[in-house]
């Protein structure tokens, strides 16, 4: 039987805390990002969490889909309308990936931050996050950060295999649904106010810098405009890559794909 969210453990759970001030737990969407997004054209309010039993067509960056086992994996949504400029919206990225890195570690997972999105443990991915930014009625923006974490799966088929893993996997032990939300959750609620203020936030970055795995080494990154090797060197303010490449320039990245196999060969490639 599919292991199912109860949301009256949840709410007990999360109960005062801001970013679950409306829980929805849907049996199956599309998308809860999707989903998150109606809400907030209807004026639901900021801390609101959506949540699936089951997600049909999640996505992650650049469009690509997001696979997940109902019952073993959290698909949730947040809505949030934050109150600083619409331009520091890519901070909450950086925020969430340190509340997720947070919330896992908590269970033994060995997790660190994979540059701009990603939850990596032992080398594979364990969690993707996707936040964009709306606007309800053409003047009142939110932002919607969904973040996908893989729970309770045993394997992994396919190219999957080489590049996925779980919670269960990586300690060993089954953990509820709930348990993972809400500790997930509760990482999260001091972080994203502190998006909105300088110092607050020069704190969170040093912790993100910190749990990084992508920031100190030779990487490969391909974006639109094609492909780029060099060392990650360290982020700006938005938390946006900075990136030395192999004659000396530092060029910033906002946004890509971000290899760390094999990019000592790649970089020597474009050096020849």
């Amino acid at each position: 039987m599919m292991t199912r969210i109860d949301p009256a453990a949840l709410a007990e759970r999360l109960a005062g805390n801001p970013l679950a001030r409306r829980i929805v737990v849907l049996e199956e969407t599309p998308s809860t990002n999707l989903a998150a997004k109606a809400l907030a054209a209807q004026d639901a309010p900021s801390g609101t969490l959506v949540l699936a039993n089951r997600q049909t067509a999640g996505r992650g960056r650049r469009g690509r889909a997001w696979q997940s086992e109902a019952g073993a994996a959290v698909c949730m949504s947040l809505l949030l309308r934050p109150e600083f400029p619409a331009e520091w919206a890519p901070r909450i990225t950086i925020a969430a990936a340190l509340g997720v890195c947070r919330g896992l570690r908590v269970f033994g997972a060995d997790a660190a931050i994979k540059w701009p999105n990603d939850v990596y443990a032992g080398g594979k991915k364990l969690s993707g996050i996707l936040s964009e930014l709306g606007m309800q009625g053409g003047e009142r923006p939110f932002i919607v950060c969904g973040i996908g974490i893989n729970v309770g799966q045993r394997a992994f088929s396919g190219e999957l295999a080489e590049t996925a893993t779980s919670l269960l996997l990586e300690t060993g032990h089954t953990v509820a649904l709930e348990r993972v939300i809400s500790e997930v959750v509760c990482a999260l609620a001091p972080l994203f106010p502190a998006c909105g203020e300088d110092a607050a936030y020069a704190v969170l970055m040093e912790e993100y810098r910190r749990l990084s795995c992508t920031l100190g080494r030779q990487v490969k990154i391909t974006g639109v405009d094609g492909v780029r090797c060099g060392r990650a060197e360290g982020l700006d303010a938005l938390g946006r890559l900075l990136l030395r490449t192999a004659d000396g320039t530092l060029l910033t990245i906002q946004a890509g794909d971000v290899s760390l196999r094999n990019a000592e060969k790649s970089e020597e490639r474009e050096k020849e």
